[in-house]
């Protein structure tokens, strides 16, 4: 198992400051709380945010939400990806279904998927769609990289059956999967809120950010925005720590 060390890169702090730099500037000119707030506002609203009890459950039930949603996807992602690999027949009989998933408008799932199940379940079922295919294709295309000579000396010797999946084609993916997760739990948690926004189940963000546009207060619709980019920040963090421990 390998040290996991932090390492300072200070260049990711100078575009963390230009990015305030630029939020400075463009509230400097708008000068309109309702359209940009200013900084010393959201850090306020951030703050008093996280005073409230309710805020910490809103932010657990949105977060449940998108792990338990992006894990259903990682192992039904695994298994379709494998089932692919092994057979061409099946991976050109699901190619249909994957490009359907994959490009389909994002507002018409919504809309067909909340008339079906209800602001409550589909969100769920919203996000599992958009995550899916990305990380099927990722899975896919990690299998197909591997060296041919280890998958004809695995041929040769007993075939592809679970022990040889676990101990042989997992292991050599795995940098694959954990670069697919990164990316789908961003994607996943941006189509989650974009969901809840929509479908309104309450206590969770994208209604919060609803409820706060409703009643204009920006100021805390940007508190919430931070509250998501520190979370998917945590979340890279440790996959990355997970990363270095296993390989």
């Amino acid at each position: 198992m390998k040290k996991y060390t932090i390492k300072i890169n200070y260049w990711f702090f100078y575009g963390i400051v230009f990015i305030f730099l630029l939020w400075f500037i463009a509230s400097y000119l708008m000068d309109n709380s309702l359209v940009i707030p200013k900084i010393s506002e959201v850090f306020s609203a951030f703050i008093n945010m996280f005073k409230e009890k309710q805020t910490y459950l809103v932010i657990f039930n949105t977060m449940l939400r998108l792990l338990m949603t992006v894990g259903v996807s990682f192992v039904i992602a695994l298994i379709l990806s494998l089932i692919s690999y092994v057979s061409s027949k099946f991976r050109e009989f699901i190619r249909p279904l994957m490009t359907l998933m994959r490009t389909i408008p994002v507002a018409a799932i919504i809309i067909i998927l909340l008339m079906i199940f209800g602001n409550v379940k589909s969100p769920y079922i919203i996000t599992l769609l958009i995550v899916l295919p990305i990380m099927y294709e990722a899975f896919l295309l990690s299998f197909q990289s591997i060296d041919r000579g280890i998958t004809d000396e695995i041929k040769m010797i007993s075939g592809v059956n679970f022990e040889t999946i676990k101990g042989v084609y997992i292991p050599l993916i795995m940098p694959q999967i954990f670069s697919a997760l990164v990316s789908t739990i961003g994607l996943g948690l941006k189509v989650m809120v974009m969901s809840e926004f929509i479908a309104q189940p309450n206590n969770t963000i994208g209604y919060m950010m609803l409820q706060e546009k409703n009643f204009l207060e920006m100021a805390n619709v940007f508190a919430w925005t931070i509250v998501l980019i520190i979370f998917i920040l945590i979340v890279e963090e440790i996959l990355k720590i997970i990363k270095l421990k296993l390989l």
